[in-house]
């Protein structure tokens, strides 16, 4: 089956467009809940989200993925899967019931229970959007994904803003996440209305688990590895210390989510219907390990290079407050750069029903990540955590280069001619943005220039090393695009 690269590279637009809005409100939500809040503040809610997240995995177990990928679907089998959520969902919103009374004693803070009381409720308020989001995204109809998308990260960003402007603190993010979730639902049902009906098919249900229990202990074991690093640091250092750990994660790793949500998300689907063509896809491989370098490079090293000026100036409202997180955030930007490229190759996996390889990988990284944060630990250092996560993550090589190799005829060579332009790149702009005045960085407006500098040069030096290879690309299916997406 042949698919169509431009359809493909429009619901890259599409999804692109909700991203670049979400990337804005997450900005702007950021910056007002990090001037207003204190570091042990941030480390509640990060805490709570992580429980949170960890529970999350069980109120779908690879479901949604299941039912996307299934060549046809039936009326039924759609009811099965709402049916299999709703009792996932109510399960997970359960144990969270049971946990929350003994959060206290891994986190020492009064309010820890009730908040992860609350955040429970988006087990059960995502229920309203699975069935359309499923459909949807079946479709490849990135295009009316945008609206719900758009609506959920404004709702959010609003009730942020407003409530911790009004005095909130934690509570603020708490409230914003449930609400954004909900609103995100209805817009859902709203855009595609698919009715929320029960039915239950045992084959189908087994199917669906089948499919999905391996990815879902793939998931648990990602999430746990992701967050381990922040679960130790809250119960070891104090809520303070988790504050500046978990803001440098979060922007650490924001690109990488970023693009999993963009580029790979739309990739699963397309490539699934090229799954049994290897030589097909890995050629979509390449290409995308290509952009997401690119894009990745381009992000990361503005962030790195510019990360003292982006606490104090962005974050800290010209305070040192988060000044003790700049070494963190450096190390954790290269991290981010790393785990953008290697996680290209999960629409790849699970578009040919792989789930064995990526548990072997995480497994390998988390072998390796356990001993070094409990010796990060005992000298009490966030940036020897967040080393120990760079040099565990990396470890991951040992399992997915071999699976290349051999699966998509992808050998080590092939990757190095991709993404070697990533080095001098950063280099470059390293060199360049250190010869900018201090003083451009000192306002909101001046941050932004140097950040812009940083990006060119990033752009330009990888254009060159390229020949420009991705903006030709890209230019050859832009403007024909963008007039049908106008159509």
């Amino acid at each position: 089956m042949t698919i169509s690269k431009a359809k493909t590279f429009r619901n890259i637009i599409y999804t692109s467009f909700t991203k670049g809005i979400t990337l804005f409100c997450i900005a702007l939500t950021s910056m007002v809940v990090a001037r207003n809040l204190a570091p042990g503040d941030y480390g509640i809610v990060g805490f709570a989200f992580i429980v949170i997240g960890f529970l999350s995995r069980f109120s779908d177990m690879g479901v949604g993925i299941a039912v996307i990928r299934l060549p046809v679907l039936k009326p039924l089998g759609l009811q099965t899967a709402f049916t299999l959520k709703i009792l996932l969902s109510c399960g997970a919103f359960g144990i969270a019931m049971l946990i929350a009374p003994f959060a206290r004693h891994l986190f020492d803070h009064p309010a820890i229970g009730n908040v992860i009381r609350i955040l429970a409720s988006t087990f059960l308020v995502s229920t309203v959007g699975f069935l359309p989001q499923i459909m949807l995204t079946r479709e490849m109809n990135y295009r009316a994904l945008v609206i719900p998308g758009v609506v959920s990260v404004a709702v959010q960003c609003i009730l942020a803003v407003t409530l911790v402007l009004l005095g909130w603190s934690y509570w603020a993010v708490v409230i914003a996440s449930v609400g954004a979730t909900l609103a995100g639902g209805i817009a859902m049902q709203v855009t595609r209305n698919v009715p929320m009906r029960f039915g239950f098919d045992r084959a189908d249900a087994r199917e669906y688990l089948r499919f999905g229990i391996p990815l879902f202990g793939t998931g648990v074991l990602i999430f746990l590895i992701f967050n381990l690093d922040n679960f130790l640091v809250g119960t070891t250092l104090g809520s303070a210390q988790l504050g500046y750990y978990a803001l440098a994660f979060t922007w650490g790793s924001f690109i990488c989510v970023l693009l999993n949500d963009t580029v790979n998300n739309v990739l699963m689907p397309t490539l699934a219907a090229i799954q049994h063509d290897p030589v097909a896809m890995r050629r979509w491989y390449l290409k995308t390990i290509d952009l997401v370098a690119l894009i990745a490079v381009t992000a990361n090293a503005t962030l790195l290079i510019n990360s003292h000026y982006f606490l104090v100036t962005f974050l800290g409202k010209g305070s040192n407050k988060w000044i003790p997180a700049e070494i963190s955030l450096k190390i954790l930007s290269v991290y981010g750069i790393l785990r953008a490229m290697t996680e290209v190759i999960g629409p790849c996996l699970l578009a040919r029903g792989e789930t064995k390889t990526p548990w072997r990988a995480n497994l390998y990284i988390g072998v390796v990540e356990v001993p070094l944060l409990l010796l990060a630990l005992r000298s009490g250092r966030i940036e020897l955590v967040a080393a120990g996560v760079l040099v565990a993550y990396m470890c991951a090589a040992f399992v997915l280069l071999p699976h290349l190799r051999r699966e998509f005829s992808v050998g080590i060579w092939d990757l190095v001619g991709q993404i070697w332009p990533v080095g001098p790149s950063l280099v470059v702009a390293w060199v360049v943005t250190s010869l900018l005045p201090a003083t451009l960085g000192t306002t909101l407006v001046t941050l932004a220039g140097r950040g812009l500098i940083t990006a060119s040069v990033v752009l330009l030096t990888h254009g060159f090393c390229t020949r420009f290879r991705c903006f030709h690309e890209a230019g050859a299916m832009i403007s024909p695009n963008l007039v049908r997406i106008r159509v």
